[in-house]
Protein backbone atom coordinates (compact mmCIF):
# COMPACT_ATOMS: atom_id res chain seq x y z
CA UNK A 1 0.00 0.00 0.00
CA UNK A 2 1.63 3.26 -1.51
CA UNK A 3 -0.98 5.60 -0.62
CA UNK A 4 -4.12 5.52 1.54
CA UNK A 5 -7.71 5.48 -0.28
CA UNK A 6 -9.79 8.60 -0.50
CA UNK A 7 -10.12 10.18 3.11
CA UNK A 8 -13.81 10.22 2.06
CA UNK A 9 -13.94 6.42 1.74
CA UNK A 10 -11.65 6.57 5.28
CA UNK A 11 -13.98 8.24 6.86
CA UNK A 12 -16.93 6.51 6.03
CA UNK A 13 -15.81 2.80 6.64
CA UNK A 14 -17.34 1.80 10.07
CA UNK A 15 -15.16 0.68 13.45
CA UNK A 16 -15.54 -1.16 16.83
CA UNK A 17 -14.24 -1.63 19.63
CA UNK A 18 -13.41 -4.65 21.85
CA UNK A 19 -13.87 -3.62 26.02
CA UNK A 20 -12.99 -5.68 28.63
CA UNK A 21 -10.14 -6.52 31.35
CA UNK A 22 -6.60 -7.88 30.28
CA UNK A 23 -6.81 -11.07 30.16
CA UNK A 24 -9.99 -11.75 29.47
CA UNK A 25 -9.29 -13.08 25.95
CA UNK A 26 -9.15 -10.03 23.98
CA UNK A 27 -6.63 -10.78 22.67
CA UNK A 28 -7.52 -14.08 21.07
CA UNK A 29 -10.86 -12.01 19.86
CA UNK A 30 -8.61 -9.28 18.61
CA UNK A 31 -6.78 -12.10 16.62
CA UNK A 32 -9.51 -13.64 15.20
CA UNK A 33 -10.87 -10.21 13.16
CA UNK A 34 -7.36 -9.70 12.34
CA UNK A 35 -7.40 -13.01 10.53
CA UNK A 36 -10.68 -11.72 9.22
CA UNK A 37 -9.80 -10.56 5.41
CA UNK A 38 -12.06 -7.51 5.24
CA UNK A 39 -11.09 -5.83 8.77
CA UNK A 40 -8.30 -3.87 9.97
CA UNK A 41 -7.55 -4.17 13.86
CA UNK A 42 -3.89 -2.92 14.79
CA UNK A 43 -2.31 -3.93 18.36
CA UNK A 44 -2.84 -1.95 20.80
CA UNK A 45 -2.27 1.83 20.59
CA UNK A 46 -3.06 3.56 24.38
CA UNK A 47 -2.91 7.09 23.32
CA UNK A 48 -6.15 7.53 21.44
CA UNK A 49 -7.27 8.96 24.74
CA UNK A 50 -4.48 11.37 24.95
CA UNK A 51 -4.89 12.54 21.52
CA UNK A 52 -8.80 13.33 21.61
CA UNK A 53 -7.90 15.60 25.11
CA UNK A 54 -5.42 17.59 22.61
CA UNK A 55 -7.28 17.49 19.44
CA UNK A 56 -10.78 16.40 20.17
CA UNK A 57 -12.05 20.14 19.13
CA UNK A 58 -9.99 20.49 16.12
CA UNK A 59 -12.24 21.08 13.07
CA UNK A 60 -9.59 22.48 10.11
CA UNK A 61 -6.59 20.43 10.07
CA UNK A 62 -3.71 22.58 7.89
CA UNK A 63 -0.45 21.65 7.53
CA UNK A 64 1.04 22.56 11.06
CA UNK A 65 -2.09 21.25 12.97
CA UNK A 66 -1.47 17.83 10.87
CA UNK A 67 2.48 18.23 11.72
CA UNK A 68 1.67 18.15 15.20
CA UNK A 69 -0.79 15.77 14.93
CA UNK A 70 1.71 13.31 13.69
CA UNK A 71 4.42 14.27 16.20
CA UNK A 72 1.75 13.80 18.98
CA UNK A 73 1.92 9.87 18.04
CA UNK A 74 5.00 9.95 19.29
CA UNK A 75 4.41 10.64 22.87
CA UNK A 76 4.52 8.94 25.39
CA UNK A 77 2.76 5.22 24.70
CA UNK A 78 4.05 5.87 20.95
CA UNK A 79 2.98 4.71 17.79
CA UNK A 80 6.28 3.10 17.09
CA UNK A 81 5.18 0.06 19.62
CA UNK A 82 3.95 -0.98 16.06
CA UNK A 83 6.93 -1.57 14.61
CA UNK A 84 9.39 -2.32 16.89
CA UNK A 85 9.81 -5.78 16.33
CA UNK A 86 10.79 -7.30 12.77
CA UNK A 87 7.52 -6.94 11.39
CA UNK A 88 6.71 -4.42 9.46
CA UNK A 89 3.64 -3.14 11.37
CA UNK A 90 3.79 0.46 9.67
CA UNK A 91 5.27 2.44 7.31
CA UNK A 92 6.23 5.95 9.36
CA UNK A 93 7.23 7.72 6.32
CA UNK A 94 4.16 6.74 4.11
CA UNK A 95 1.87 7.50 7.39
CA UNK A 96 3.93 11.00 7.40
CA UNK A 97 3.39 12.01 3.73
CA UNK A 98 -0.56 10.47 3.77
CA UNK A 99 -1.46 12.29 6.99
CA UNK A 100 -0.10 15.74 5.61
CA UNK A 101 -2.75 15.00 2.53
CA UNK A 102 -5.23 15.08 5.08
CA UNK A 103 -5.70 19.14 4.64
CA UNK A 104 -9.33 20.22 4.97
CA UNK A 105 -12.27 19.77 7.63
CA UNK A 106 -12.52 16.49 9.69
CA UNK A 107 -13.04 15.04 12.80
CA UNK A 108 -10.45 13.68 14.95
CA UNK A 109 -12.22 10.36 14.19
CA UNK A 110 -11.53 10.83 10.95
CA UNK A 111 -7.78 11.65 11.42
CA UNK A 112 -7.19 8.54 13.87
CA UNK A 113 -8.83 6.33 11.32
CA UNK A 114 -5.62 7.28 8.73
CA UNK A 115 -3.91 6.17 11.02
CA UNK A 116 -5.14 3.05 11.96
CA UNK A 117 -5.27 2.26 7.98
CA UNK A 118 -1.31 2.57 8.49
CA UNK A 119 -1.36 -0.56 10.10
CA UNK A 120 0.00 -3.84 8.01
CA UNK A 121 -1.03 -7.14 9.38
CA UNK A 122 0.38 -10.11 8.57
CA UNK A 123 -3.11 -11.99 7.54
CA UNK A 124 -3.95 -11.51 3.82
CA UNK A 125 -6.38 -8.71 3.41
CA UNK A 126 -8.58 -7.43 0.42
CA UNK A 127 -10.83 -4.39 0.28
CA UNK A 128 -10.99 -3.39 4.05
CA UNK A 129 -14.64 -2.78 5.10
CA UNK A 130 -14.29 -2.56 9.11
CA UNK A 131 -11.90 -0.74 10.99
CA UNK A 132 -11.08 -2.25 14.82
CA UNK A 133 -9.60 -1.32 17.92
CA UNK A 134 -8.86 -3.45 21.23
CA UNK A 135 -7.19 -1.89 23.97
CA UNK A 136 -8.09 -2.69 27.63
CA UNK A 137 -6.20 0.60 29.02
CA UNK A 138 -9.01 2.44 27.38
CA UNK A 139 -12.05 -0.10 27.84
CA UNK A 140 -13.13 2.08 31.00
CA UNK A 141 -13.53 4.58 29.16
CA UNK A 142 -16.74 3.78 27.12
CA UNK A 143 -18.92 6.43 26.79
CA UNK A 144 -15.96 8.88 25.91
CA UNK A 145 -15.35 6.73 23.12
CA UNK A 146 -19.01 6.52 22.50
CA UNK A 147 -18.43 10.54 21.81
CA UNK A 148 -15.49 10.35 19.63
CA UNK A 149 -16.80 7.52 17.55
CA UNK A 150 -20.68 8.74 17.49
CA UNK A 151 -21.07 5.36 15.03
CA UNK A 152 -18.92 3.17 16.70
CA UNK A 153 -19.88 -0.34 17.58
CA UNK A 154 -18.70 -2.24 20.70
CA UNK A 155 -18.10 -5.93 21.69
CA UNK A 156 -17.87 -6.22 25.74
CA UNK A 157 -15.46 -9.32 26.39
CA UNK A 158 -16.51 -10.46 30.04
CA UNK A 159 -14.66 -13.63 31.60
CA UNK A 160 -15.34 -14.91 34.73
CA UNK A 161 -13.61 -12.56 37.47
CA UNK A 162 -12.13 -15.55 39.47
CA UNK A 163 -10.31 -17.27 35.93
CA UNK A 164 -9.51 -13.39 34.97
CA UNK A 165 -7.65 -13.46 38.43
CA UNK A 166 -5.32 -16.94 37.92
CA UNK A 167 -4.55 -15.16 34.85
CA UNK A 168 -3.70 -11.81 35.57
CA UNK A 169 -1.60 -13.18 38.48
CA UNK A 170 0.55 -15.74 36.17
CA UNK A 171 1.66 -12.28 34.14
CA UNK A 172 2.76 -8.87 35.89
CA UNK A 173 0.45 -6.44 34.27
CA UNK A 174 -0.94 -5.70 37.41
CA UNK A 175 -0.19 -5.53 41.01
CA UNK A 176 -0.66 -9.15 42.50
CA UNK A 177 -3.80 -8.26 44.69
CA UNK A 178 -7.05 -10.51 44.82
CA UNK A 179 -9.22 -7.50 46.01
CA UNK A 180 -7.68 -5.03 44.07
CA UNK A 181 -7.85 -6.81 40.73
CA UNK A 182 -11.52 -7.90 41.54
CA UNK A 183 -12.97 -4.70 42.19
CA UNK A 184 -11.02 -3.56 39.02
CA UNK A 185 -13.04 -6.09 37.42
CA UNK A 186 -15.98 -4.67 38.37
CA UNK A 187 -15.26 -1.29 37.55
CA UNK A 188 -14.51 -2.20 34.32
CA UNK A 189 -17.89 -4.16 33.91
CA UNK A 190 -19.35 -1.26 35.50
CA UNK A 191 -18.17 1.42 33.42
CA UNK A 192 -19.09 -0.24 30.61
CA UNK A 193 -22.32 -1.68 30.79
CA UNK A 194 -23.23 1.98 31.93
CA UNK A 195 -22.41 2.96 28.39
CA UNK A 196 -24.40 0.32 26.82
CA UNK A 197 -27.25 0.79 28.39
CA UNK A 198 -27.03 4.77 26.80
CA UNK A 199 -26.29 2.95 23.41
CA UNK A 200 -27.91 -0.28 23.49
CA UNK A 201 -27.86 -0.89 19.49
CA UNK A 202 -24.30 -0.07 19.74
CA UNK A 203 -23.28 -2.55 22.72
CA UNK A 204 -23.13 -6.67 22.24
CA UNK A 205 -21.56 -8.21 25.29
CA UNK A 206 -20.27 -11.39 25.12
CA UNK A 207 -18.65 -13.70 27.38
CA UNK A 208 -15.28 -15.79 27.24
CA UNK A 209 -16.90 -18.93 27.97
CA UNK A 210 -19.48 -18.12 25.42
CA UNK A 211 -16.47 -17.75 22.73
CA UNK A 212 -14.42 -20.69 23.17
CA UNK A 213 -16.67 -22.53 23.56
CA UNK A 214 -19.03 -22.69 20.65
CA UNK A 215 -15.91 -20.21 18.50
CA UNK A 216 -18.03 -20.47 14.99
CA UNK A 217 -21.13 -19.77 16.60
CA UNK A 218 -20.62 -16.44 18.70
CA UNK A 219 -18.04 -14.94 16.30
CA UNK A 220 -20.74 -15.56 13.70
CA UNK A 221 -23.49 -13.86 15.67
CA UNK A 222 -20.02 -10.56 16.48
CA UNK A 223 -19.84 -10.88 12.62
CA UNK A 224 -23.96 -10.13 12.06
CA UNK A 225 -23.29 -7.29 15.06
CA UNK A 226 -20.61 -5.40 12.75
CA UNK A 227 -22.71 -6.16 9.27
CA UNK A 228 -19.39 -8.17 8.01
CA UNK A 229 -19.68 -11.63 6.30
CA UNK A 230 -18.31 -14.52 8.21
CA UNK A 231 -14.60 -15.33 7.25
CA UNK A 232 -14.22 -19.40 8.59
CA UNK A 233 -10.76 -19.40 7.46
CA UNK A 234 -10.25 -17.47 10.77
CA UNK A 235 -10.37 -20.36 12.75
CA UNK A 236 -6.59 -21.41 11.22
CA UNK A 237 -5.51 -18.60 12.99
CA UNK A 238 -2.71 -20.58 14.83
CA UNK A 239 -0.96 -21.96 11.70
CA UNK A 240 0.49 -18.45 10.86
CA UNK A 241 2.70 -19.57 13.63
CA UNK A 242 5.79 -18.72 11.69
CA UNK A 243 4.46 -14.85 10.98
CA UNK A 244 3.61 -14.53 15.04
CA UNK A 245 7.08 -15.41 15.71
CA UNK A 246 8.44 -13.08 13.84
CA UNK A 247 6.49 -10.36 15.02
CA UNK A 248 7.52 -10.61 19.21
CA UNK A 249 10.04 -12.16 20.88
CA UNK A 250 9.80 -16.13 21.98
CA UNK A 251 10.04 -15.34 26.05
CA UNK A 252 6.79 -12.40 25.28
CA UNK A 253 4.82 -15.02 22.83
CA UNK A 254 5.29 -17.60 25.89
CA UNK A 255 4.73 -15.75 28.38
CA UNK A 256 1.54 -13.97 27.06
CA UNK A 257 0.41 -15.00 23.83
CA UNK A 258 1.22 -19.24 23.92
CA UNK A 259 -2.81 -19.43 23.95
CA UNK A 260 -2.48 -17.86 20.03
CA UNK A 261 -0.01 -20.76 18.93
CA UNK A 262 -2.74 -23.39 18.72
CA UNK A 263 -7.01 -23.59 18.15
CA UNK A 264 -9.55 -21.86 20.12
CA UNK A 265 -10.24 -24.35 23.24
CA UNK A 266 -11.94 -23.88 26.34
CA UNK A 267 -9.29 -25.78 29.08
CA UNK A 268 -8.96 -22.41 30.81
CA UNK A 269 -12.74 -21.83 31.80
CA UNK A 270 -13.26 -23.07 35.21
CA UNK A 271 -9.31 -23.00 35.77
CA UNK A 272 -9.53 -20.92 39.44
CA UNK A 273 -10.91 -24.03 40.97
CA UNK A 274 -7.20 -25.41 40.61
CA UNK A 275 -5.21 -22.36 40.57
CA UNK A 276 -6.95 -19.73 43.81
CA UNK A 277 -7.27 -21.18 47.27
CA UNK A 278 -10.30 -21.12 49.57
CA UNK A 279 -9.62 -17.95 51.00
CA UNK A 280 -8.52 -16.30 47.56
CA UNK A 281 -12.12 -17.50 46.37
CA UNK A 282 -14.05 -15.74 49.52
CA UNK A 283 -12.43 -12.25 48.94
CA UNK A 284 -12.75 -12.27 45.10
CA UNK A 285 -16.54 -13.08 45.83
CA UNK A 286 -17.05 -10.76 48.45
CA UNK A 287 -15.29 -7.70 46.59
CA UNK A 288 -17.40 -8.87 42.98
CA UNK A 289 -20.35 -8.97 45.02
CA UNK A 290 -23.81 -8.66 43.01
CA UNK A 291 -21.98 -7.64 40.00
CA UNK A 292 -21.03 -11.77 39.94
CA UNK A 293 -24.36 -12.69 38.77
CA UNK A 294 -24.95 -9.57 36.96
CA UNK A 295 -22.03 -10.67 34.67
CA UNK A 296 -23.30 -14.31 34.56
CA UNK A 297 -21.25 -16.30 37.04
CA UNK A 298 -22.74 -17.78 40.20
CA UNK A 299 -20.77 -16.99 43.33
CA UNK A 300 -19.16 -19.77 45.36
CA UNK A 301 -19.43 -17.26 48.71
CA UNK A 302 -22.49 -14.34 49.58
CA UNK A 303 -22.11 -13.96 53.80
CA UNK A 304 -18.93 -12.81 54.79
CA UNK A 305 -18.13 -11.53 58.15
CA UNK A 306 -17.10 -8.02 59.38
CA UNK A 307 -13.49 -8.90 59.36
CA UNK A 308 -13.51 -10.12 55.78
CA UNK A 309 -15.00 -6.82 54.57
CA UNK A 310 -12.35 -4.72 56.86
CA UNK A 311 -9.76 -6.72 54.88
CA UNK A 312 -10.68 -6.05 51.67
CA UNK A 313 -11.07 -2.11 52.38
CA UNK A 314 -7.85 -0.75 52.18
CA UNK A 315 -7.30 -2.12 48.57
CA UNK A 316 -10.72 -1.20 47.19
CA UNK A 317 -10.24 2.42 49.04
CA UNK A 318 -6.79 2.03 47.19
CA UNK A 319 -8.57 1.55 43.80
CA UNK A 320 -11.52 3.96 43.92
CA UNK A 321 -8.89 7.11 45.08
CA UNK A 322 -6.96 6.36 41.79
CA UNK A 323 -9.92 6.03 39.87
CA UNK A 324 -10.55 9.46 41.62
CA UNK A 325 -7.41 10.75 40.67
CA UNK A 326 -7.46 9.75 37.00
CA UNK A 327 -11.02 11.43 36.23
CA UNK A 328 -9.72 15.22 38.21
CA UNK A 329 -6.24 14.56 35.75
CA UNK A 330 -8.50 14.11 32.93
CA UNK A 331 -9.44 17.91 33.60
CA UNK A 332 -6.12 19.09 33.60
CA UNK A 333 -4.20 21.00 30.10
CA UNK A 334 -2.76 18.60 28.32
CA UNK A 335 0.77 18.92 28.58
CA UNK A 336 0.29 18.87 32.50
CA UNK A 337 -1.85 15.18 31.79
CA UNK A 338 1.08 13.83 30.00
CA UNK A 339 3.56 15.02 32.54
CA UNK A 340 1.32 13.04 35.31
CA UNK A 341 0.70 10.03 32.73
CA UNK A 342 4.59 9.75 32.92
CA UNK A 343 5.11 10.27 36.69
CA UNK A 344 3.54 7.83 38.42
CA UNK A 345 2.45 9.64 42.21
CA UNK A 346 4.16 8.67 45.28
CA UNK A 347 1.24 7.58 46.70
CA UNK A 348 1.07 4.73 44.16
CA UNK A 349 5.12 3.87 44.52
CA UNK A 350 4.60 3.19 47.94
CA UNK A 351 1.62 1.00 47.73
CA UNK A 352 3.27 -1.42 45.02
CA UNK A 353 6.44 -1.47 47.66
CA UNK A 354 4.12 -2.62 50.25
CA UNK A 355 2.07 -4.85 49.26
CA UNK A 356 4.88 -6.55 46.68
CA UNK A 357 6.03 -8.57 49.37
CA UNK A 358 3.05 -10.98 49.54
CA UNK A 359 -0.20 -9.46 47.65
CA UNK A 360 -1.37 -12.76 46.11
CA UNK A 361 -3.32 -13.81 49.47
CA UNK A 362 -5.45 -10.62 49.72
Amino acid sequence: MNRIPDIQKIAATPIFFILGRPRTGSTLLRTLFDAHHKVLIPQEWPMLLLLRFRFGKVKYWDKPKLEEFYKALFQPMRITYWSITNWPKIDLDLLHSNLLECEGEHTLETLLKVVYYHYNSFFDKDEIILIGDKNPAIANHAGLLAELFPTARFIHLVRDYRDNLVSLLEVDFEMPNISLLTYRWKYSYRMIEKAAVRNPERFYTIRYEELVSKPEHYFGRLCEFLGIPEDPGIFSFHTRKQELEATLPPEIIQRYFSSLMQPVDDRKVGVYKRKLTGKQIRIADLVAGKFAEKAGYSREHSSFTPLEYLWVAPAILYTKGLYSIGKLVSLLPYKSMLWLVNKPSVVVGIYTRFFSSNTRRS
